[in-house]
């Protein structure tokens, strides 16, 4: 209880103090000076950057659940005139989806504006004023490599696909300059760069992350809604598989799988892992966030309005692949309902049954958004032991997640071991759904897609795989 009342003080603290912090004006001068004066200062615009993350244009919806999951065929609108009916079906021009496009690329680099706002600040001062200047300087970077890679990886071409492609325009000041569009291998190099420097000052620090102490305080109390070491180290794993460097890929995740503070959940706990709440085992980072419940509640749960999403009706069939065991993730993420405003199948991976049903829950764990869990990494590992030929030790790491949800395994002990890529990306889909991560695989991989309710195949291209750019940023461009 000690450890809520503290979070939900900082967090509250960090959105009244921000709001000045948030509110970039059209000018583009630096906002609130005063605001960095103070160590605590600098970590209420942090506090502030990753609330501003968890809202519903970002992760609090469209970047997990929402719009990413629509073009990765789990969800559509219940209304045959919802949005995402058209979203699905990669109309990205249609006239009301192109403005929820927009609103990723726009919110995605007002967020990093606010981490350059804060960066050079901090930047400006001496190292010597705070005790926790280099984890400061770390989060930041880590962030800013974080959003450019998200906007990446949608609105840019697979760097497998075309290493020759266009990327995005990196921003490393607080500045309404325009900034050029970079090749993507240069996004990539830039990514990298501010992702290692904030793992080599968080390393120099040395890292706390503990999920239990109730002796830690301030600033590196729950490293887990922070981008502690151990987040950058999975997000580096995952920016290197996504470039196709494999084997670089699987170091940074063994970093993190091979670090104490991280384990499966036991099957009969898959219901609660990630509900509402940060996985007390599985979670490498999450977004703390009280309000994340309520955006699921009207989306996910509640059912027959105009918000409303609803499971694609061969949502079975994807978890009845490699089916070998009871699947708990089939029986626990997806119910039929008549409860409390919500009537048939619905999707309740991500939903806070208590707070939907009685508007609270037991104090038992931190309310919020996991951005990274630990099945990403052990499916890295399975598909690198793979393309060594190393089908055993790969099944070893994919066993890890599939046995975890109930499921036997791929290792039967009988010698007679067999495994292959589609088998790990199947669990890719079935783990990751309401993660917004299954379209960045399908566009990894270059795969077709398939659009159950109209029964269509769409083969995979630029129409379908490039989110367009906003057209507001090329008004002042040459």
């Amino acid at each position: 209880m000690k450890r809520l009342k503290y979070i939900l003080f900082i967090l509250l603290i960090a959105c009244f103090s921000c709001d000045d912090f948030l509110d970039v004006k059209p000018t583009g001068e630096i906002v609130n000076n005063k605001l960095f004066e103070t160590a605590e200062g600098f970590e209420e615009a942090i506090y502030g950057v990753y609330s501003f993350l968890a809202r519903e244009p970002l992760y609090g919806k469209n970047m997990t659940y929402g719009l990413v999951d629509v073009v990765g065929q789990y969800f559509s609108g219940r209304w045959d005139k919802h949005w995402s009916n058209e979203l699905r079906l990669y109309n990205y021009k249609h006239m009301e989806v192109r403005p929820e496009i927009d609103t990723i690329w726009i919110s995605m680099y007002r967020g990093i504006s606010y981490v350059n706002n804060m960066l050079e600040n901090l930047a400006e001062r001496d190292p010597s004023e705070f005790a926790l200047y280099n984890v400061y300087k770390a989060e930041g970077l880590g962030l800013r490599a974080f959003m450019h890679f998200e906007l990446l990886r949608l609105f840019s071409e697979s760097i497998i696909q075309n290493p020759n492609a266009t990327g995005i325009p990196y921003r490393e000041k607080y500045s309404y300059q325009v900034t050029p569009f970079d090749p993507i291998s240069e996004s990539y190099n830039k990514i990298i760069r501010d992702f290692k420097e904030a793992e080599r000052l968080l390393a120099e620090h040395g890292e706390y992350f503990d999920r239990t102490d109730e002796n830690a305080g301030g600033f590196v109390k729950d490293r887990v809604i922070h981008m502690n070491l151990y987040a950058v180290q999975a997000l580096l794993a995952r920016v290197y598989w996504e470039k196709g460097d494999l084997e670089t890929a699987k170091n940074y995740a063994m970093k993190v799988i091979e670090a104490p503070y991280f384990s499966m959940e036991a099957k009969t706990d898959v219901e609660d892992i990630m509900n509402g709440v940060i996985s007390d085992k599985e979670t490498i980072w999450g977004l703390y966030s009280e309000e994340f419940p309520n955006f699921t509640r009207d989306v996910l749960y509640s059912s027959g309005g105009n918000l409303s999403y609803d499971p694609k009706p061969d949502y079975r069939d994807i978890y009845e692949i490699d089916q070998d065991g009871f699947d708990y993730r089939l029986d626990k993420w997806f119910q039929t309902l008549s409860d409390h405003g919500a009537e048939g199948l619905r999707c309740m991976k991500v939903v806070d049954r208590f707070k939907v049903r009685l508007n609270t829950r037991p104090v038992t764990k931190l309310s919020g958004i996991n951005m990274i869990r630990l099945p990403e990494l052990y499916y890295i590992v399975a598909e690198y032991y793979l393309l060594q030929s190393d089908m055993e030790t790969a099944a070893t790491y994919l066993d890890k997640v599939v046995r975890a949800r109930g499921l036997n395994g791929f290792n039967k002990g009988d010698g007679m071991v067999v495994v292959t890529r589609m088998n790990i990306n199947n669990d890719r889909r079935k783990e990751l759904v309401c993660e917004g991560q299954w379209f960045q695989i399908l566009k990894h991989y270059n795969m077709s897609i398939y659009e159950a309710i109209t029964d269509q195949t769409f083969q995979p291209s630029k129409d379908i795989y490039v989110f367009p750019v906003p057209d507001s940023e090329y008004e002042y461009r040459d």
